[in-house]
């Protein structure tokens, strides 16, 4: 599980980070030790930047790969900071941007059936589906070409009133592998530690993103995962629905 660290702004070194709806900057940032590292810098309500802290170390410390996450002093604000792993995500990777919309369909298609692949995606999905992550896409995905790398989670644990979802499934859905990506996903909820929670309300005691309600809503989730994970896809028919 990662740690969050503390770690300050080097002001006049931030530019736009490109698109998205948070307003993400790049950015240098000094740790507490004197390192600097480049990083991706988010503002915003207390409760999304708690999400976000949250969120990282949860899914840290049940094996999905996310950047190193820092709580970051910028004058009188507090922002939230992840590691800049330094390759872009799968929208800029594959031009989504400036493609048509005849285009920008057939990059969602292959970009969808890329996902699936992902050796990490059952397990994200089974992530998201723990966290309440209801805003994954194609932007909060980095991928270099070998390797990918899970983003941006401020609006889980409900925050942000999005429609309920998990856009991974549904995107497994769209690609044609329900059945593959069902099968793993579920798989990997069983393997979620459930007595993580704890450790990460530990590490987050005293802080200000410590949010006791968010691990809650985990807890909860965790109980009945296995069938909500199965609710996200297509059902069998019930053959003898029509017998009285």
């Amino acid at each position: 599980m990662h740690l969050l660290r503390s770690a300050r702004l080097i002001s006049g070194t931030e530019t736009p980070a490109g698109d998205g709806i948070t307003g993400a900057l790049r950015c240098v940032i000094e740790d507490d030790q004197g390192k600097k590292f480049a990083a991706v810098l988010k503002s915003g309500p207390l409760g999304e930047i708690a999400a976000e802290a949250t969120a990282s170390l949860l899914l840290s410390g049940w094996g999905l790969p996310v950047p190193q996450p820092y709580l970051v002093s910028r004058e009188e604000e507090i922002c939230f900071a992840s590691a800049d792993v330094g390759y872009p995500n799968l929208k800029k990777s594959l031009s989504w941007d400036h493609a048509n919309p005849e285009a920008k369909a057939a990059i969602e298609g292959l970009a969808f059936k890329l996902v699936c692949g992902f050796k990490t995606m059952p397990l994200a999905a089974a992530c998201d589906e723990a966290i309440d992550n209801r805003d994954r896409n194609l932007g909060n995905i980095l991928w270099d070409g070998q390797e990918e790398v899970w983003i941006d989670h401020a609006f889980s644990f409900g925050i942000g009133n999005l429609p309920d979802a998990n856009k991974l499934c549904f995107m497994a859905i769209s690609a044609g592998a329900t059945e593959e990506v069902q099968r793993s996903a579920l798989a990997a909820s069983m393997t979620l530690d459930r007595t993580l929670s704890r450790r990460v309300e530990d590490e987050l005691h005293g802080s200000v993103v410590e949010m006791p309600e968010l691990l809650l809503n985990v807890s909860m989730k965790l109980s009945s995962i296995g069938a909500s994970l199965l609710m996200r896809f297509p059902q069998p028919e019930d053959l003898f629905g029509h017998i009285k």
